[in-house]
């Protein structure tokens, strides 16, 4: 009895236990969810105090981008109000300086920048906050809702946890109901074994007690069962419970709780990154416009040139550097014993006469002791002149060094460096900053104290050294400039008397202008908007690429085309000419046709237009105004004359070159309306520039009248003994290698070619017209002028002839056929020599006369002409062309020989041509070319005689 209470006892102890310890778990269960609550409210409210932060940045930051927009607008606004109140007075001549656009890059830098940052401070302020405000809105709003679904499923968590308690409650209810019954069942059955033992078997049905005990088995045993039942009923329904109840928990602990936070976070950092990539796509386009302006001051810096600041300057006050008129002599011609010659000895000499002669005889001698005492102190000076230049070069270069140090890189101040959240990451860079930090510190110090006082201290004694040497060689070379005006005097002097004689008359060959300042280029200098010379001295070339090459296609494609130099071309094409002669790249290479004939005249005149210099330089304008009043023009071309001779070499060789070219084009005026005057109209304003405060109109006549004269008269104008590149009427210079000869026919052609003409026996002569390098064992080479002896044309572009013995191929379009044939007769010769035309001529037309209409005659319409049509022509251009000598003699204007020449084309050579010539052998006197005479041809005569050429000069 005392054990079955002792069990009974710690069997309601062990329930007990459980179930205190289920109301702890419960218990606990129940604060940690309270503290997820609390946990995820400390969330909310640090995400919102976030946003509110970043929206109070925002908004301060627009403020301060604000104020500085209206700083920076506020600076502009004072520098210009300064400098439109002092521009009439101190700021007049800044736009001349190249470094005047850096101001203004400046200024409108600022202007730029002022908008961007109010710009900046509208993003800031206006739509990041309020975007801002939208998050924080959101974001508070999603966090309440789903708060609520958190607090809903800790209910239901709750609600599953008492749920098991109850049921655990029952099932250890009906367990300790369940061992009652079994130990009362016990009892019974320890009872009935008892009796059985103590009363016999045969007994025992009869015995009244143990049919008592078998009863209260019997009914022990029932209750025990139903007991049992129900325990086992409540410990499964306990199990399930418990199950649900651990299922509930671990899934709200691993997915419901991470579902719940990602609710409220979906599409915080979405809304919150496309506002913060508002300021990121704003810092880019500042970026961008930053740079840009960098990009752009960066190019206006590096193209500042000294030299066209120079220019600006000079041409801006003209009238003070203008050259003065030279001073004249301002004595009689009697008194005049220098420059006079020995006059004519008369029958019988006055002794006046005999007195000058010997007067004139010592002081000839005296002027050349004097003129070699001249060259000795000349040839001195120059060498010390040389030793002085090269130390001013040094000092220069030492100067230079120090003044385009490259000392003003602080991109690498900027920036912060490493931004990652490691923290040995940001340990390490702290200490490299700091590192970094003091020896920058100290380096400034020590460059600030010792380096920057000694680069000063040594640019200043440079400075002073290389100003001291620049005064010693400008006294030098104007020593030497006086002294040799006076030698060339002497010279010309002593070279006038017939009677002196000296051996120091050899003129000095005047040295390469040494330039101070040295022009820092990379690469190829500037073409367009530079210096013709210093383009010229640079590169080494004589005429500049865009001139060759305009001129060269003018000449093969342009001289019959109407209008040229006056119909604007497209402007596309021009400004891509010009990118690829920048480039040092020849955009006219490969031209055949006159289709941009237009686009390359206006790259022509677009090239002189910009010149930092004009052509003619302004320095010089009075004296070419004066030129151009003359009215002898004689004496104009002298006063030219000696005005080149102040010019550089290489100006001249232009010069020379680009008129030659003009006056070959005004020949063909009754074709391209383009006349003498005309071109002078066109080019007067573009070669020589009148300054701003001359009359323009008044100005223009005299400047277009000179360039007329000019184009008219270059042959006696450029002097003819002088080196370079001259141009060329119908080749112009380095295009020989250009003309498209074709290939050399293959043998089976020339074998094909030889079986159809072997009847024809009949042999032509021909000269060449170039030099030819034979490029293969078939072609033959041959100089300019050779006799080449032709036996039949086997292709449009070849000939097989023979030269020196030496059978091969020619070139057609580099030989001209000879007049051959005259003891032939009647129309037979004809017929021969006007079949053997070169197909030069043919091609020759075909190019030229694209422009002049219906007019021209064709090489199908020239092969059915008759011998009859041939000679009548022949006998019309005899005439016309004496018309033309006898009209031209009219227009001699001094007693020098002069050439006349005029270019036509054989289409057609006629029976008497060689009479012709001898006619025009035996024409005395000098004649002038003028547009009126080209108007006496016919129609027909004048394009099929467009490229003959006669020369008629005095004997």
């Amino acid at each position: 009895m005392t054990n079955h209470i002792a069990n009974k006892s710690f069997f309601m102890f062990t329930v007990g236990s459980n179930t205190v310890s289920e109301k702890m778990v419960n218990k606990n269960i129940r604060l940690q969810l309270n503290e997820q609550l609390r946990c995820l409210d400390i969330r909310v409210e640090s995400q919102i105090s976030l946003i509110q932060e970043l929206q109070e940045f925002y908004r301060r930051r627009g403020e301060v981008e604000l104020d500085y927009s209206k700083s920076l607008e506020k600076l502009a606004k004072n520098l210009q109000l300064r400098h439109k109140e002092q521009k009439q007075n101190r700021r007049e001549q800044w736009p001349i300086f190249s470094s005047y656009a850096c101001w203004q890059q400046l200024i409108q830098q600022t202007k730029s920048l002022a908008r961007d940052h109010a710009t900046l401070s509208d993003i800031y302020s206006t739509q990041l906050v309020q975007r801002l405000q939208t998050v924080h809105d959101d974001c508070q709003r999603i966090y309440k809702k789903c708060r609520e679904i958190g607090y809903e499923i800790h209910e239901e968590i709750l609600r599953v946890l008492q749920e098991l308690h109850t049921t655990m409650k029952t099932y250890h209810s009906y367990q300790l109901e369940c061992r009652e019954t079994e130990k009362k069942l016990r009892a019974a059955e320890i009872q009935r074994a008892k009796i059985q033992q103590s009363i016999p078997k045969e007994k025992l049905e009869r015995n009244k007690k143990f049919k008592v005990i078998e009863k209260e088995v019997l009914k022990r045993k029932n209750k025990y069962t139903d007991a049992r039942l129900k325990a086992l009923k409540a410990k499964n329904e306990y199990q399930l419970c418990l199950e649900a109840s651990n299922t509930t928990i671990h899934k709200y602990f691993v997915e419901d709780l991470s579902d719940l936070i990602d609710c409220m976070d979906l599409g915080f950092h979405s809304v919150i990154s496309r506002a913060l990539m508002l300021h990121v796509t704003a810092d880019q386009g500042r970026c961008r416009q930053v740079l840009n302006n960098a990009e752009l001051l960066s190019h206006i810096i590096h193209s500042m040139d000294s030299r066209a600041d120079k220019q600006k300057f000079l041409e801006q006050y003209h009238t003070a550097f203008m050259i003065p008129k030279r001073l004249e002599f301002q004595g009689g011609q009697q008194e005049d014993l220098i420059v006079s010659t020995q006059k004519e000895m008369l029958p019988q000499p006055s002794l006046t006469t005999l007195v000058e002669c010997e007067l004139q005889k010592t002081l000839n001698a005296e002027m050349d002791q004097r003129l070699a005492q001249l060259m000795a102190r000349t040839n001195h000076l120059r060498t010390e002149s040389d030793e002085i230049w090269k130390t001013v070069e040094t000092a220069e270069i030492n100067l230079l060094e120090i003044l385009n140090q490259k000392d003003y890189d602080v991109s690498g101040t900027f920036g912060t460096g490493n931004t990652g959240s490691d923290n040995n990451s940001m340990q390490s860079f702290q200490l490299q900053y700091s590192f970094t930090h003091q020896h920058t510190q100290k380096f400034n110090e020590t460059l600030t104290t010792t380096q920057s006082s000694k680069l000063r201290s040594d640019k200043q004694e440079i400075e002073e050294f290389y100003l001291t040497k620049i005064r010693e060689y400008i006294l030098c070379t104007s020593r030497i400039a006086r002294l040799d005006s006076k030698a060339e005097f002497l010279r010309n002097a002593l070279t006038k008397d017939s009677n002196a004689h000296t051996n120091t008359q050899t003129k000095i060959t005047v040295p390469k202008r040494k330039r101070i300042g040295r022009m820092n280029l990379s690469g190829r200098p500037k073409l367009f908007g530079g210096s013709l010379e210093e383009y010229l001295e640079a590169t080494g070339e004589e005429i500049p690429l865009v001139v060759r090459s305009c001129i060269r296609v003018i000449n093969l494609y342009g001289l019959h085309h109407q209008g040229i130099f006056r119909v604007s071309g497209s402007q596309v094409e021009i400004t891509n000419f010009r990118e690829w002669f920048e480039r040092g790249e020849d955009p006219l290479a490969e031209v055949t046709d006159a289709s941009d004939i237009n686009s390359i005249a206006g790259v022509f005149k677009l090239y002189f237009r910009e010149l930092r210099e004009p052509l003619f330089p302004t320095i010089y304008f009075d004296h070419l105004i004066s030129l151009a009043q003359i009215e002898s023009k004689h004496e104009m071309v002298l006063g030219v004359r000696k005005f080149l001779s102040a010019l550089p070499r290489a100006v001249i060789g232009v010069m020379r070159y680009i008129f030659a070219f003009l006056n070959h084009l005004s020949e063909f005026a009754d074709e391209n309306m383009m006349s003498a005057y005309n071109l002078a109209i066109c080019f007067g304003p573009t070669l020589m520039k009148a300054p701003e405060d001359k009359d323009q109109v008044q100005y223009q006549n005299q400047i277009n009248a000179l360039i007329e004269n000019m184009i008219v008269f270059h042959e006696d104008i450029f002097p003819k003994e002088s080196n370079g590149i001259k141009y060329e009427k119908y080749l112009t210079p380095g295009t020989f290698d250009d003309i498209d000869i074709g290939d050399s026919p293959t043998e089976q052609n020339t074998e094909d070619q030889d079986t159809q003409s072997e009847d024809d026996s009949d042999t032509y002569e021909a000269t060449a017209l170039f030099d030819f390098e034979a490029r293969s064992d078939r072609e033959l080479s041959f100089r300019k002028g050779d006799n080449i002896q032709l036996y039949n044309q086997i292709s449009n572009d070849w000939w097989r002839a023979c030269i020196s013995g030496k059978i091969g191929l020619v070139a057609d379009k580099f030989i001209s056929l000879k007049i051959k044939g005259e003891e032939r007769s009647g129309g037979e010769k004809n017929s021969a020599d006007f079949n053997m035309k070169s197909s030069s001529s043919e091609e020759s037309v075909r190019k030229r006369s694209h422009s002049v209409g219906g007019n021209s005659l064709a090489p199908s319409t020239l092969s059915t002409m008759t011998t009859t049509n041939i000679c009548e022509i022949t006998d019309s251009v005899m005439d016309t062309k004496q018309e033309i000598i006898d009209d031209t003699k009219k227009y001699i204007y001094h007693d020098e020989p002069h050439a006349f020449e005029t270019s036509m084309e054989y289409m057609v050579l006629a029976s008497n041509n060689n009479s012709i010539n001898e006619s025009n052998a035996d024409l005395d006197g000098s004649v002038t070319a003028t547009n009126d005479n080209h108007s006496r041809l016919s129609s027909n005569t004048e394009h099929i005689y467009s490229n003959s050429h006669f020369k008629f000069e005095k004997h």
